[in-house]
């Protein structure tokens, strides 16, 4: 199968409850050796090698595939559950102490989604690090309080982290997940169409043993598209990861997800995004909208990104470069009518190491082969 056809197939496989009748095309294609390792390595870039082991568990694929794959997706799943029932620990943990002081987290994100029962089981979702919201007034006492807890940061003193969208990672050792504490829910350019006084009009209290809340299944739509396709920048790279994707399919089975795009100021670039979520898990009726021009090309970047990696590469660096352009050319501007940008932008121009992270940067992005 070709890269295309991988992706999709990957897709209608998390489906599987919606197209029963795709099981034997799926234990047809995956017997072939060569469509087997090229299945596991675009589930395993995408995120998706727990909820794929948990589909094939329920529509009893497991025994029909060869056996050393059924083992493999078998303990990648255990290792998955293990690791969230860690993250769910921590985040007792971490809640709890916060709620000493006062302070009710709203919980963002796959730890809010997965504290929710968003999926069928405590290991379908791979997470990354723990997403925490709390108000302004609380954002730097909350970091204070898990540092004083035993958690640390490496972030150069030349950022200025009262301004950031959230404090920088903190981790911790012997902790399974970093700690991302947000003042903002999405970066500042989006805070006029999703927020936190938006978020606080219909969040839900979760309330078992410690009290933090979630997100409303409405806003998890709002906080998908925006992280995947803005701030991520998915509209732009042309491909979609199929773990923004899934989660956007889930949620569109409790909440009517063609309501919730009059509360979103993209409106075109979201139209696309639930088109082609409708695309890739061939569900027409999980959002009901005519095709765009806005759809159209995204479709066809997203069909040249399968068919050629040169192309891929290019238009992603672009984005890239683009992006970190205009952010330098805005701080720029800013600095001349904004004393705390002068200063923060004279703050990091002399100090060396800021070069040196920046240069790292550009040597990760551009050496990352995906």
């Amino acid at each position: 199968m070709t890269n295309k056809e991988l992706y999709y197939f990957a897709c209608q496989c998390l489906s599987l409850d919606d197209h029963p009748e795709f099981r034997d095309e799926i234990i047809r294609s995956i017997s072939d050796d060569a469509n087997c390792q090229n299945f596991v390595q675009i589930c395993s870039n995408h995120w998706i090698l727990p909820a794929i082991y948990l589909k094939f568990q329920t529509h009893e694929i497991l025994p029909q595939l060869p056996e050393e794959l059924s083992k493999f997706l078998e303990e990648v799943y255990l290792l998955n559950l293990h690791r969230n029932e860690q993250i769910l620990k921590q985040v007792q943990e971490i809640t709890l102490l916060l709620n000493k002081h006062e302070i009710f987290p709203t919980l963002l994100k796959g730890a809010g989604n997965l504290l929710d029962g968003l999926y069928s089981g405590i290991g379908e979702r791979m997470m990354g690090d723990i997403d925490l919201l709390v108000s302004e007034v609380d954002y730097l006492r909350a970091a204070q309080l898990l540092e004083n807890d035993g958690y640390a940061h490496n972030t150069p003193s030349f950022f200025e982290v009262k301004d950031m969208k959230h404090y920088p990672r903190l981790y911790k050792k012997g902790n399974t997940a970093d700690v991302e504490i947000h003042r903002l829910p999405v970066r500042i350019e989006f805070t006029k169409m999703y927020n936190t006084e938006i978020i606080n009009q219909e969040k839900k209290i979760f309330d078992e043993g410690f009290t933090c809340f979630v997100l409303s299944d409405k806003h998890k739509v709002i906080h998908n598209f925006i992280h995947s396709q803005l701030s991520n920048n998915g509209h732009r790279n042309g491909v979609v990861p199929i773990r923004d994707l899934f989660d956007l399919y889930l949620l569109s089975k409790r909440t009517n997800i063609s309501q919730t795009l009059q509360f979103i100021q993209h409106k075109s670039k979201a139209e696309t995004y639930f088109l082609y979520a409708c695309k890739a898990f061939n569900k027409p009726n999980l959002f009901n909208h005519k095709t765009s021009l806005t759809y159209k090309l995204f479709c066809i970047k997203n069909e040249l990104c399968f068919k050629s990696h040169t192309f891929y590469r290019t238009n992603r660096s672009l984005v890239y470069m683009s992006d970190r352009v205009h952010k330098y050319i805005k701080q720029f501007v800013q600095s001349f009518y904004s004393g705390d940008m002068r200063k923060s932008l004279f703050k990091r121009l002399t100090n060396r190491q800021w070069y040196e992270n920046h240069k790292n940067t550009y040597i990760e992005f551009f050496s990352h082969k995906k």
